[in-house]
């Protein structure tokens, strides 16, 4: 008998309670046997098969601080490797991953200090360029760190030289602003 049969077989209220009561604990039963056989199965692929010669890879161990550690782990950490080149790689990877995001974040810091030093400058107002020794200061900084970034690899040339020009834009941006620098086509627009 199936279990629309039962359905309609059953029309007072009480007795449809009942057997609506029995397949809901139907179902959990079968459901709590179904994570039942998925927790041993999971156990038994954590243990792994020594016969065969295969490892299973496991979650690496930071030799970093957290704040440092990548934000993704490869593809292939719950599947069986059976390559130690691919172990290798992974393991690589995850150092040079992290070497990558300190470096970028290293010049994410220097950029935002210089430009943040420029607007405070700007709203405290200067009157001659030798004001700004502390934002050219910062600026060599992020220039030195950018270039080194570019110089390994982490950071593309363009992308370097984008950052860069954004600084010194900012940087002009003020010194017009408190009338300290004149650009060149304002001056043959004046002498004309």
């Amino acid at each position: 008998m199936e279990v629309h049969d039962i359905a309609y077989e059953h029309n007072h209220p009480a007795k449809r309670r009942r057997l609506m009561y029995k397949m809901a604990m139907a179902f959990s039963a079968g459901f709590i046997g179904v994570l039942v056989l998925f927790a041993c199965f999971k156990t038994f692929v954590q243990q792994g098969e020594p016969e065969l010669g295969l490892t299973t890879a496991r979650a690496p161990v930071y030799a970093f601080s957290p704040a440092v550690a990548p934000m993704r782990v490869s593809t292939r950490d719950a599947s069986w490797v059976a390559d130690a080149r691919l172990r290798k790689r992974d393991r690589q990877a995850l150092k040079h991953r992290a070497y990558n995001r300190a470096i970028r974040s290293a010049v994410r810091t220097r950029t935002k200090k210089v430009l943040r030093s420029i607007e405070e400058a700007n709203k405290a107002g200067f009157s001659s360029e030798e004001e700004l020794s502390t934002q050219d200061q910062l600026m060599r900084e992020a220039y030195k760190q950018i270039d080194k970034a570019v110089a390994k690899g982490v950071m593309k040339r363009n992308t370097g030289s984008r950052q860069k020009s954004r600084i010194a834009t900012w940087r002009k941006k003020a010194l017009i602003t408190h009338g300290v620098y004149t650009p060149v086509e304002e001056v043959a627009v004046q002498e004309a």
